[in-house]
C-alpha cells in the first residue's frame, strides 16, 4: 500500500480491514439473536457441515432465532477443502429460500464457503474463476455472521476465501473486502468438544499463521505485535488443548490466538509453506492444517538461512529464547520448539505419511510456483527448483 504524503515517519503505512462487530468470549455465541436483530434480518440460514448440522448448541441457536419472531434455515452440505462447484447448489438453495443473511458454524472451510456464497446469492451471474485473485468481486454479498467452532483458520476475521477448483487442478484464493464479515462471534466454549486431531491440525495452522504473518515482507508494525502475540497465546496453550479438551482456559488462549494470527495474516499475508501446501493439499487431498504442518520444517530451514535476525522474536514468543543466544542460535530454537509442539500433539511432519510419493516433487513445484501471491511475501526467494529440493526432503 502506497501513501503519497510529503511526511516521512518511524513507521510504514498500515491498512487494518476486520468485521465492524467482533465479540470474544466464552459465552459469545449467546449474543446471536440480538446481532441477527440489529442486522435487520428476517430469515436467517445457518450454513454447517453434515456433523456440526447436528451440534446441540447450533439447534439451540437455531431455536432461539426462531423464538425471537425470524424463519431460520440451514445447509449443512459443506464439506472440508470445498470444491468451489459445490456453491451453486448453495446459491440455488439461498436464492430459493429469500434468505437474507447466512450464519457460517463451523471452521475455515465453512466460513470461507459461507462469504463466497453471500456474494454469488446477490451475484449469481458472475464466474467465480473470474474472481480468483485481489479485489475482483463485484460488491457486497447478504450479511454474514461468523462463529468459528475451531481455533485455526482465522477466517472469521479475513477478507477472503480459498477453494478447490478441480477443473483448474489447483487451489486458490479469491480476496476482496466486499467478504469481510459484518459480525464476529468467537466463542471458545463451542471448541470444547473438539476432537485432538482436529484441534491439533487447525491449532498447528494458527501457529503457522503466527510465524508468517510475522516474517512476510509485507509485514507492518501492528501486523508483527498482533502476530508475536498470537505465537505466545497458541504455544502455551495448544498442549493442552489437545492433551485436555475440556480445558477451557486454555481454549480461551488457543481462540484469542487464533483470532489475533487471522487478524496479521489479513495484513501481511502467509508465505511459503502455506503456497507449498496448497499444491499439497489440491492435488493429494491433505487437509490444510496438516499439509502446513508436514511443509514447516522444510521451508522454514530454508528461509532461516540470510533472515535468522527475524526468527529471535519468534524464539522470545514462544518462549525459548535463553540469555546469550546469537540469531542463528534462536531461529533453530524456535523452529525445534515449532517440530517439537507438532510432534506432541500428534501433527504429521512427513508428506509419505499421507500417501505422497516421492516422484510428486516435480509436479508439485510446478503447482506451487504458481502460488505467487503467497510466494511474494515469502521472506526468501524460491524458485520451481527450489520448491521441488523442500518437497523432496519433506518426503
Amino acid at each position: 500500500m502506497e501513501i503519497n504524503s510529503p511526511y516521512v515517519g518511524a513507521f510504514e503505512p498500515f491498512n487494518l480491514r476486520v468485521p465492524r462487530d467482533i465479540v470474544f468470549g466464552s459465552g459469545a455465541s449467546g449474543l446471536l439473536v440480538e446481532k441477527m436483530t440489529r442486522l435487520g434480518a428476517k430469515k436467517p440460514l445457518f450454513m454447517t457441515g453434515e456433523t456440526m448440522g447436528k451440534n446441540k448448541r447450533m439447534l439451540t441457536l437455531m431455536d432461539s432465532v426462531r423464538d425471537a419472531g425470524m424463519e431460520p434455515g440451514h445447509w449443512d452440505k459443506i464439506t472440508p477443502e470445498p470444491p468451489v462447484e459445490r456453491l451453486q447448489d448453495a446459491v440455488s438453495f439461498i436464492r430459493e429460500g429469500g434468505y437474507d443473511a447466512l450464519i457460517a458454524f463451523g471452521g475455515g472451510s465453512t466460513m470461507d464457503f459461507t462469504k463466497m456464497a453471500a456474494v454469488l446469492a446477490k451475484y449469481p451471474d458472475h464466474d467465480v474463476e473470474e474472481m480468483i485473485g485481489i479485489e475482483k468481486t463485484p460488491g457486497r454479498g447478504l450479511p454474514t455472521v461468523m462463529m468459528p467452532t475451531t481455533a485455526g483458520s482465522g477466517s472469521e476475521v479475513a477478507s477472503g476465501a480459498i477453494f478447490l477448483f478441480e477443473k483448474l487442478g489447483a487451489k486458490k484464493g479469491i480476496l476482496s473486502s466486499h467478504m469481510i464479515a459484518d459480525i464476529v462471534l468467537v466463542d471458545p466454549a463451542l471448541t470444547l468438544a473438539l476432537p485432538p486431531g482436529i484441534t491439533a491440525s487447525s491449532g498447528m495452522d494458527a501457529l503457522i499463521h503466527g510465524v508468517e504473518s510475522y516474517l512476510s515482507k509485507n509485514a507492518s508494525a501492528l501486523s508483527q505485535e498482533l502476530a508475536l502475540s498470537s505465537i505466545k497465546w497458541i504455544s502455551k496453550s495448544l498442549s493442552n488443548c489437545v492433551h485436555d479438551g475440556s480445558d477451557l482456559e486454555a481454549r480461551e488462549g488457543q481462540a484469542y490466538g487464533s483470532l489475533l494470527a487471522g487478524m496479521a495474516f489479513s495484513m501481511s499475508g502467509t508465505c511459503g509453506v502455506h503456497a507449498l501446501g496448497h499444491a499439497l493439499g489440491a492435488q493429494y487431498h491433505v487437509p490444510h492444517g496438516e499439509a502446513c504442518t508436514a511443509l514447516l520444517r522444510w521451508v522454514t530451514e530454508y528461509n532461516i538461512e540470510g533472515c535468522e535476525e527475524n526468527f529471535t522474536e519468534v524464539a522470545r514468543a514462544m518462549g525459548v529464547y535463553r540469555d546469550g543466544m546469537d540469531a542463528k542460535k534462536a531461529a533453530r530454537t524456535a523452529l525445534d520448539a515449532m517440530i517439537k509442539l507438532s510432534e506432541d500433539i500428534g501433527v504429521k511432519t512427513r508428506t509419505r505419511e499421507f500417501g505422497v510419493p516421492k516422484e510428486a516433487s516435480k509436479k508439485l513445484a510446478q503447482d506451487a510456483i504458481n502460488e505467487t501471491r503467497l510466494l511474494g511475501n515469502n521472506p526468501r526467494k524460491m524458485d520451481e527448483a527450489t520448491i521441488c529440493e523442500i518437497f523432496d526432503r519433506a518426503w
